[in-house]
């Protein structure tokens, strides 16, 4: 059973209005991982079907090691070298 404790409601509210679940999690992390420079999403069980466990793949995607490289490679498969390129030169200089 997952002890977790579950999400606010305005808590997922504004998970939901950050994450794409569309997208597999390795996508996500591509497009947009560079926007989490904190990550505790995982702390938390959801009630939107299927988001827990997508939460949770972002997660063990976020915290295994080789971060760079697996991001690397990820971009590489969905992304365009225009975006790679743009999301590279955010993670230089966010401001």
């Amino acid at each position: 059973m997952d002890e977790r404790p579950l999400a606010t409601p305005e808590y997922e509210q504004d998970a939901l209005s950050r994450f794409r679940l569309n997208l597999s999690a390795e996508e996500f992390a591509a497009r947009f991982g560079h926007h989490f420079a904190l990550f505790n999403f995982q702390k938390y069980r959801y009630r939107t079907p299927g988001m827990t466990e997508w939460v949770d793949r972002l997660s063990a995607f976020f915290f295994a090691e080789g971060l760079p490289a697996r991001l690397r490679a990820v971009r590489e498969k969905y992304l365009t070298d225009e975006e790679i390129a743009k999301v590279e030169a955010f993670e230089r200089d966010p401001f």
